[in-house]
């Protein structure tokens, strides 16, 4: 369940990036009615599956950790990485899952 909170909430940061006007991942941004409420909802998903390993005040913060290090992370590589927004996903895709992946026992 740890796998697809993280993944869900890569989801969320990932469309609200997208949603922004000066993102160079896409040509077009995608509309910010679809993505923000996408984002809330991906980001209960993930607190509320990380609450079934976590205590509910744990997996607020792990979320709010994971959220801001995904976001560095994407302005740090679109920003080396123009127009390629499939390699960016699928680059959070396997980081911020084998983190978690790799620190369970």
């Amino acid at each position: 369940m740890i796998f697809v909170s993280v993944f869900s909430l890569w989801l969320g940061c990932f469309a609200s990036y997208l949603s922004s006007s000066k993102q160079r991942l896409i040509y077009k941004p995608i509309p910010r009615a679809l993505a923000w409420p996408g984002f809330v909802i991906t980001a209960a998903i993930a607190i509320t599956g990380l609450a079934m390993q976590f205590g509910w005040l744990v997996s607020m913060l792990i979320s709010l950790l994971l959220t801001m290090a995904m976001w560095l992370l994407l302005v740090v590589v679109a920003s080396h990485v123009r127009e390629r927004s499939v390699l960016v996903f699928s680059l959070g895709t396997v980081v911020f899952p084998s983190i978690f992946l790799l620190g369970i026992n």
